[in-house]
């Protein structure tokens, strides 16, 4: 399942150094003839077919955005057996889903569409949850922001029926299936199905088409093989499998998307378009904390500066330093492992990395080392990583 929780726990697992096979990185045309305009494209070219190697990962696909525009893409390995990696792969990103349907909510919000803080009640009715009353008390904002007072799905219950286990808004509590019942409430309050009121409301007027939030038997030629953490494809993996809701849409767990069209996501999201500046505003205000959340704290050693508050935005996990921001997305699946994030205080700066493997959180660690423009971000999942493991995560 693409969850961040299942994000945490691809942390958690150990890593094997060694080889596998990899194809040259390819800079397809397009808006990665900006190579030259990003100064570690070198760096980059030379060292990812090592990184590929060393974390025994089958490909990678990466963008560098700066000032609102791609500076540079690049793609190395394979999409899969034998495939390589290109700038028309799409991958299955999973949790980043849930900026996509964060970012669907808010601009419907704009629109004077959806309200943040109404009842979710007052059009859907979630069958494991009608008959109790804290029901009516989550709305759109409580979701979006984890505090839904939900487990992340049904199978961590031991009846696997939704039940809360916190009273709606007063606590930090990542749900995947509270993203499906936001999900559900946006069809039914405007008549519409999920996919269509993404795809008119994101998708269509940012101009992304290799995107769906399904897997679909037209993109299977496109989207990657998960590799596994013993660096081995998972031949086993069908188009069921890597669409845990069985072919139906996914607002929590799967994205599949390719690097061009999730960076003209990224850029429309990083310039606040389809947002009132106030809304911009809310979205990148951290209000469900980590502070005493065990799988996310940030405990201050001499290699990290804790943020003055972090935590969960509208749909984006938000370190506030004080003087800048951070802002961070990311999914994981079994064999796969997608991980964003921007600041603010550098408009339309961002780096999106797509990783084909069981390994990613540690190839991501390494890329980010090359491109090395945000430290305190890579030394706080590091600390996830060793504090989690007892185990010294890459430098």
């Amino acid at each position: 399942m693409g969850t961040s929780m299942k994000w945490i726990a691809a942390i958690l697992i150990a890593f094997i150094c060694q080889s596998c096979s990899l194809k040259d990185a390819r800079h397809d045309g397009g808006i990665a003839a900006a190579h030259a305009s990003f100064a570690r494209a070198a760096l980059l070219d030379a060292g990812v077919p090592k990184i590929i190697k060393a974390r025994r990962i089958a490909g990678v696909g990466i963008a560098v955005i700066r000032a609102g525009q791609v500076a540079w893409t690049g793609y190395y390995g394979e999409q899969g057996p034998g495939v390589p990696a290109t700038r028309t792969t799409m991958f299955n990103t999973a949790s980043l889903a849930k900026s996509i349907t964060a970012e669907t909510t808010l601009r419907l919000v704009s629109q004077d569409k959806v309200s943040l803080d109404e009842s979710i009640a007052a059009h859907y009715l979630e069958p494991d949850l009608a008959n109790d009353p804290r029901y009516r008390r989550l709305t759109p904002r409580l979701i979006l922001s984890h505090r839904s007072g939900l487990l992340n799905w049904e199978y961590q219950y031991k009846d696997e029926k939704l039940a809360f286990v916190a009273d709606p808004g007063t606590r930090f509590g990542y749900s995947g299936a509270a993203y499906d019942i936001l999900a559900k409430f946006l069809e039914k309050k405007l008549q519409t199905d999920f996919e269509s009121i993404v795809k008119r409301t994101v998708f269509d007027p940012i101009g992304m088409t290799s995107v769906s939030m399904r897997r679909r038997a037209s993109i299977d030629t496109r989207v990657t093989t998960p590799m596994n953490g013993n660096g081995v494809y998972e031949a086993a993996y069908t188009t069921t499998e890597s669409d845990w809701h069985h072919g139906s849409w996914s607002s929590a767990s799967d994205l599949f998307v390719s690097v061009d069209d999730y960076a003209k996501f990224l850029i429309s999201v990083t310039n606040n378009e389809g947002l009132s500046r106030e809304l911009a505003a809310d979205r990148l205000r951290p209000s469900a904390s980590f502070a005493g959340a065990p799988e996310w704290e940030c405990i201050p050693d001499p290699s990290l500066t804790c943020p003055d508050r972090y935590g969960f935005g509208l749909g984006w996990i938000v370190f506030d330093y004080g003087t800048k921001k951070i802002v961070w997305g990311g999914g994981n699946d079994s064999g796969e492992n997608a991980m964003v994030y921007f600041s603010p205080d550098n408009p339309g700066d961002a780096v999106i990395l797509f990783i084909n493997g069981g390994n990613g959180v540690f190839a991501s660690l390494d890329i980010m080392d090359l491109i090395a423009d945000r430290p305190e971000l890579a030394a706080y999942i590091r600390q996830l990583i060793e504090r989690h493991t007892h185990a010294q995560a890459p430098h």
